[in-house]
């Protein structure tokens, strides 16, 4: 008879997560909410605990719908069921103290607080007054191009715990359903409405992007905030030259960079009157452009810096 494996997973674990999706409005395949959960929350996750400690837990699809972004197009999203959402906490809750504290401090995403937006923003405008040139870097549909076995390899170097590897696996790999019960298996990419998907993401980019940088280019500045990526230059060829790099290194892990979002610009101002064809970007919802500043001694001139 095979003998069946089974992890040790505290109790408390679930109780925690379950405390933390208290005010969650997830609505999945199965129709529940979190106060049809409360209502037999003993026995619910005594029943998740038996499932997840004997390996026999698999999430349950997770129900497509779209969401309305700007400029009127959709994106689709992935709605778990509370049962799920709850275990995306627990492995939450175990993979971010041992993966936040690899992130470089020049990436601002993971961090998911409205401050972090700031400091991203803050961080850009000061290099963008001190380098001539910036690239503008975003990654085309990243989400939906990441590699379940490129990033479970990179897991498994910092993540030693078998069941938290093993779930987290089976969590990015729940096929999605659709309104007509059809059912869309995931072979790859990350769903938006998964708990883990920020956290995965940024160290997704991580591995491919900031250790690259920090090993290859460390005298290079630059804001990452998930995939919208800005590099700081002190000239156009030496940004051209990075820029042809970059797009291999993204091609390597089968990622590309947005043809039109990604671009080089020229940071033009009263100091820097140069032509060039790009003399503006948007960066997390703000414009940075020629503009009139307040300077020290009290005196107006025009820099090239973001409407915060």
């Amino acid at each position: 008879m095979k003998r069946v494996r089974r992890f040790v997973i505290p109790p408390k674990k679930f109780l925690e997560a379950f405390k933390q999706s208290k005010k969650t409005k997830v609505v999945g395949v199965d129709g529940q909410t979190i106060q049809d959960f409360k209502r037999n929350r003993t026995k619910l996750l005594n029943e998740q605990r038996e499932q997840l400690t004997s390996g026999k837990y698999w999430p349950s699809p997770v129900r497509r719908v779209f969401i309305r972004k700007k400029k009127g197009r959709l994106r689709a999203i992935g709605i778990p069921t509370v049962r799920d959402f709850i275990v995306q906490t627990i492995l939450k809750n175990e993979l971010s103290p041992k993966l936040e504290v690899l992130f470089h401090p020049n990436s601002y995403g993971y961090k998911q607080k409205p401050e972090a937006r700031k400091e991203a923003l803050g961080m850009a405008k000061k290099r963008c007054l001190r380098y001539d040139w910036a690239l503008v870097l975003d990654v085309k549909k990243f989400g939906d191009n990441i590699d379940h076995r490129l990033l479970m390899n990179m897991l498994k170097k910092h993540i030693r715990n078998e069941w938290v590897l093993l779930y987290t696996h089976r969590t990015m790999k729940a096929p999605e359903q659709t309104r007509s019960g059809k059912l869309i298996e995931k072979k790859k990419g990350l769903a938006q409405g998964n708990k883990l998907n920020f956290l995965l993401g940024n160290f997704y980019l991580h591995h491919i992007f900031d250790v690259w940088m920090q090993k290859n280019h460390p005298k290079i500045p630059f804001e990452r905030y998930t995939d919208d990526i800005i590099c700081h230059f002190k000239s156009e060829s030496s940004a051209k030259a990075f820029l042809s790099q970059i797009q291999q290194r993204l091609k390597n892990y089968k990622l590309i960079a947005h043809p039109e979002k990604t671009k080089i610009v020229y940071c033009k101002d009263a100091k820097r009157k140069g032509n060039y064809s790009n003399v503006s970007f948007e960066y997390l919802g703000s414009t940075f452009q020629s503009r009139r500043m307040k300077s020290p001694t009290g005196k107006y001139i025009v820099r090239f810096i973001p409407k915060l």
